[in-house]
């Protein structure tokens, strides 16, 4: 109980952060069929607005065809790439189709004895397996990809994974693999962008994989590494190689136009025309060096507070999992004593004892008999049988009417027949019998919608978890990388510290030629090495916020996670 109370409030106080920001967001969940090939077949954009300040109108912006309102009876209007809706205060949930291609695919390649063949082929042979799924990009947009994959119990042996393991559920098993694609491989971190898994097969039938991809995680790591960050970096490492060069010359120093670098080029200008002035130009040298040194230990330390976070949030996978399993399982115990209790098998509908599995199944075929159409016929065919028999008409209710299609019975009979039918389904004490039909027929429906929700949150959970995982794994070549670009910056520091210490005491040559020296070490690491690391951190951080499938309006936040179901055969 403890355990569960403990879940209950981790996932609540989870949904109230979110839920707690007066802001609109647009959270898009992409459902895509494609092909082994990555070939899409459909594809439908699922969009919520959430109407975090409750505005009457809300303004979006989409390039998406066919849109409707899937969970209310709010309008829009379309003006070229403008979309706006009459939210009246509400959440908008709406959908829409496109042809454009997403931003990344999954693509399944397996062989057979190193020969390529499809999963209908391979139903029918033996050998040894191999499954390839990569992750296909047209544009560099890093990403969390995570797929499923159910192999069947028989015909699979002496499993081999890479970046990939095995779940074994409630007698199934399930391939989970997992890629970070997309990252630029300069950056120097080693990420997969496959995985693959080898096996013994005999007649194996793969039918579909699942597919979950978001770069939301990696825009919110890269965003939160941005807030620390107080200089300008880029504007540094532009004026710093005109700095370095000057003073490896013997040159008069050039007026950056960043005031700080301004500040020390004036000093260092003063330092190069006299002795008397030396000590003060090598201290604001010593403190622009402290101040960008500063700034790359803030940008490191922010590193490190998201690791920790997110190593946090890990810890509470498990937590997580089990507790919307538990929730799941414990609506699932509600409903079934609810049904047990509900009589409905003394109307002549018998319910299995609802699983994870089987509700959809079973609620469906429970509500096919309860449609006031079957419910109504049914009440009829019974009342039809009573009024026959009192007729001392010896015929079933299917032979009376073929009797009557074939004009065997006479009419002013069959009309007394059918004023009784008529009045008995008028009759108080059946249109009760059909109300409380209706009634039962409504509380299932609303039960599977219910039970509906709860798999999607299960589901929804399970592929939180696993992309806060992956995070956190890119997380920690993330700091390493900091960390190196922070000892950089110590580095400088550190040689400016040296020369105002010692430059003090020596003459305006020996002090000339220091600056040299220090000048020649630095310059190639700001005109190369942290040039390209800048580069490189901006661009994976400028293609991870355009993550999203649909258009976004400026300054609105929003979130996306692609959905892709592979078929197989």
């Amino acid at each position: 109980m403890k355990r569960l109370f403990a879940v209950l409030l981790a996932l609540t106080l989870t949904l109230s952060c979110v839920s707690a920001l007066a802001e609109t967001t647009k959270h898009e969940r992409v459902f895509i069929v494609a092909d082994p090939e990555g070939n899409v077949k459909t594809l439908t954009d699922n969009i919520r607005l959430e109407n975090g300040d409750k505005l009457d109108e809300l303004a979006d912006r989409t390039m998406l065809m066919n849109i409707e309102n899937v969970d209310g009876d709010e309008t829009f209007t379309l003006d070229g790439e403008t979309l706006t809706w009459k939210a009246n205060g509400n959440d908008i949930t709406y959908q829409g189709t496109s042809d454009k291609l997403p931003a990344i695919l999954p693509s399944v390649r397996i062989t057979l004895d190193g020969e390529p063949v499809t999963a209908a082929q391979l139903k029918d042979k033996t050998g040894e397996a191999v499954i390839t799924v990569t992750y296909e990009t047209n544009q560099q947009v890093p990403a969390i990809a995570v797929s499923l994959l159910p192999l069947p119990q028989t015909g699979v042996s002496d499993l081999k994974l890479t970046n990939a393991t095995m779940l074994n559920e409630m007698g199934m098993q399930v391939l989970v693999g997992w890629a970070v694609p997309g990252v630029d491989a300069k950056v120097g971190i080693e990420l997969p962008e496959s995985f693959t898994a080898s096996f013994h097969a005999d007649h194996v039938d793969l039918n579909w994989m699942m597919t979950m991809t978001t770069a939301d995680p990696i825009d919110s790591v890269l965003q939160r590494v941005d807030g620390k960050i107080q200089l300008d970096p880029r504007k540094v490492l532009e004026e710093l190689p005109a700095l370095l060069t000057a003073m490896k010359n013997g040159d008069a120093l050039p007026a950056p136009e960043n005031a700080k670098a301004r500040e020390i080029v004036d000093k260092l200008n003063e330092l190069n025309d006299g002795i008397a002035q030396l000590n003060d130009g090598a201290l604001q040298l010593k403190d622009g060096a402290a101040a960008l040194s500063d700034g790359m230990g803030q940008a490191a330390d922010g590193a490190d507070a998201l690791n920790a976070g997110l190593k946090q949030l890990t810890d509470n996978n498990e937590l997580l999992n089990g507790g919307a399993s538990q929730i799941f399982d414990a609506i699932l115990n509600t409903a079934n004593e609810q049904l047990a209790a509900s009589g409905l098998d003394a109307a002549g509908i018998t319910l299995p004892a609802l699983t994870k599995e089987n509700y959809a199944e079973a609620l469906d075929g429970a509500l096919a008999q309860l449609s006031p159409e079957a419910v109504q016929e049914t009440a009829k065919k019974k009342i039809m049988e009573v009024v026959l028999e009192k007729a001392n008409l010896n015929m079933t209710v299917e032979e009376y009417e073929a009797a009557v299609a074939e004009k065997k019975i006479n009419p002013v009979q069959q009309g007394v027949i059918q004023g009784l039918v008529q009045a008995a389904l008028n009759a108080d004490e059946v249109k009760e019998k059909l109300a409380q039909a209706q009634t039962a027929c409504d509380s299932l429906t609303a039960l599977k919608a219910q039970l509906d929700q709860l798999s999607q949150f299960v589901a929804g959970v399970k592929a939180y978890t696993d992309g806060v995982a992956q995070a956190a794994a890119g997380s920690d070549q993330l700091c390493a990388g900091m960390a190196q670009l922070k000892d950089g910056a110590v580095q400088l520091k550190t040689g400016a510290e040296t020369l105002q210490s010692a430059g003090t005491q020596t003459l305006k040559d020996t002090l000339t030629n220091a600056e040299k020296t220090a000048a020649g070490k630095l310059l190639p690491l700001v005109e190369t090495v942290l040039p390209n690391a800048l580069s490189l951190y901006e661009s994976t951080r400028d293609n991870a916020r355009n993550g999203g499938y649909d258009l976004r309006p400026d300054g609105m936040k929003a979130m996306t996670v692609y959905i892709i179901r592979t078929d197989l055969q």
